[in-house]
């Protein structure tokens, strides 16, 4: 196996469950050549998934601690998943300077004053779109998008995070057409609102071990015109757990390959360089 890095991966500090050490260890065992920490930011109306604000100075810590504990053995880093709606995120967290990197993503969108998830249940999204949207999932998918324009200018994110959540459970076109042009120009606007901002999108697993996707974020479709555009990625799988730390990272491999992609990028300790494919 490739000795492959995965920036993107949660604790016991927000919704994994593993403590980080336990996410240290698996990632070695399973012959990773890196692995970064980024628990979502807190964020009000979503605690049951956000690491608590007093909990944050012990995440740096622990963190900290553990890449002098397994400098030999594996590279780690320190990092945050910025959410569009974390508190507190315009008037400036201090903690931000002290991560490695920064990964922008939102988990909802805004519609009449009220926030609406689109990482919830199937049943939950059918819901959401009836009860906000008169059951037009183009609509909800604008809505997204509108937000998805902005993340990377108020997280100032290093990495765009599964760019594409609005499809997570729209398996087999079961809620929408990915192809319809209502849903296409919405990606593709937020796609190019993003580019000038931030390159580096990453291309994640993460529903595919968990909700059953055939493909990850963002769809291929999107990852063409991402590489037509020059954007660039990483590979990540959003791990919750030790079996997905890397997975589907050869298949993914080789699909973005065949996407045009001629490199992936990752971290070093120096910053961000090109890893040939």
């Amino acid at each position: 196996m490739r000795k492959y890095q995965n920036l993107h991966t949660h604790t016991t500090f927000c919704d994994g469950m593993l403590t980080p050490e336990g996410m240290v260890t698996a990632a070695i065992e399973t012959g990773g050549g890196s692995i970064g920490f980024s628990e979502h930011s807190y964020v009000p109306f979503d605690k049951e998934f956000s690491m608590k604000i007093e909990d944050t100075p012990k995440y740096i810590q622990d963190v900290n601690a553990l890449k002098n504990i397994y400098d030999d053995r594996i590279e780690i880093f320190l990092g945050i998943e910025l959410d569009y709606f974390t508190a507190g995120l315009h008037d400036g967290l201090d903690y931000i300077k002290k991560m490695d990197f920064i990964i922008g993503t939102s988990h909802h969108l805004e519609h009449e004053g009220k926030h609406i998830t689109v990482d919830g249940s199937a049943k939950h999204f059918a819901e959401m779109s009836s009860m906000h949207f008169h059951g037009d999932y183009y609509a909800m998918a604008e809505a997204y998008y509108k937000v998805i324009e902005k993340t990377v200018d108020k997280t100032n994110a290093d990495i765009v995070g599964h760019f594409d959540l609005i499809a997570k459970r729209n398996i087999d076109g079961c809620f929408f057409d990915e192809t319809h042009p209502r849903y296409v120009k919405a990606a593709l606007d937020a796609m190019d609102a993003v580019l000038t901002k931030c390159k580096v999108f990453e291309v994640n697993t993460g529903a595919m071990y968990r909700v059953g996707k055939k493909e990850p974020y963002p769809s291929m479709y999107l990852l063409k015109q991402l590489c037509k555009r020059g954007g660039e990625i990483i590979l990540s799988s959003d791990s919750h757990n030790a079996d997905s730390l890397y997975y589907k990272f050869e298949d993914i491999r080789e699909m973005v390959i065949s996407c045009g992609f001629k490199y992936i990028k990752r971290l070093t300790k120096n910053g961000f360089i090109n890893e040939k494919l």
